[in-house]
């Protein structure tokens, strides 16, 4: 009885022994070498559309006759903009308003009512923007509401200016690999900021009366451009 109690012991101190030598082979591996870099890439990009908000206003004693007056002029500088090449798709009412004007003296007496309607005007030929404004003017129009320049091709720029941006911190990361006597490995993370901002242009034209075609001919209007980047951060494992 005692011979099996020793076995036993032996046994229980074999297998402790295993343990307490293997345990070290579990140990967390080191973290492998990382690199972290900025990629950034810009571009100056010119607008290749713009949009004109064309306004008219109109007051009257009698509110459908203001309403009259209003539909025939904004009819009219449809047809004279469609005349120039303008396609009906590239137009549509951004607001229509009718709204009451009242005595100064007493303020529950209506005196008269005023109409407001606002064409915007979708154009790609740039050159065309002060010849529509003046087309309108010649057709009755009283106001200029808005004019605002973009590019219809901002996310195809964006994309092509983050793949840029990639192979630029991929260039300043493969660099500092081979500097610091590595080599550069696969890539763990990239994240992309999404800071740039789709071009757009506003000139404050909000409520500009032209009196005459001759003021909005002779109104020099520059696009110019603007500048679009994005900026991408990434990890590379250096080998």
């Amino acid at each position: 009885m005692k011979h099996a109690t020793v076995k036993k012991w032996l046994a229980a101190v074999l297998v402790t022994s295993s343990v307490f030598f293997v345990t070290p082979a579990f140990a967390a591996a080191p973290e492998p070498a990382v690199i972290n870099v900025t990629g950034y890439a810009q571009q100056e990009v010119a607008p290749d559309t713009a949009y004109i908000t064309i306004g008219m206003e109109s007051t009257d004693g009698d509110a459908q006759k203001a309403r009259s007056q209003n539909n025939v002029v904004m009819n009219q500088v449809s047809s004279a903009v469609q005349a120039m090449g303008i396609a009906k798709t590239d137009m549509k009412t951004t607001g229509f308003n009718i709204s009451p004007n009242y005595d100064e003296k007493n303020r529950n007496k209506i005196v008269s009512y005023t109409v407001t309607n606002n064409l915007q005007i979708k154009v790609t030929d740039l050159d065309m923007v002060t010849r529509i404004i003046s087309k309108a003017g010649n057709a009755g129009a009283n106001n200029v509401r808005g004019l605002r320049f973009t590019t219809e091709r901002a996310d195809q720029i964006r994309s092509n200016l983050i793949k840029e941006a990639v192979v630029n911190g991929r260039r300043a990361a493969d660099a500092a690999a081979t500097a610091a006597g590595g080599s550069l490995g696969r890539v763990k993370e990239i994240n992309v900021s999404g800071n740039s901002p789709s071009y757009e242009r506003s000139y404050g034209m909000q409520g500009i009366n032209f009196a005459s075609a001759k003021m909005a001919d002779s109104t020099p209007i520059e696009a110019g451009t603007t500048t679009m980047s994005e900026t991408v951060t990434m990890t590379f494992y250096i080998e």
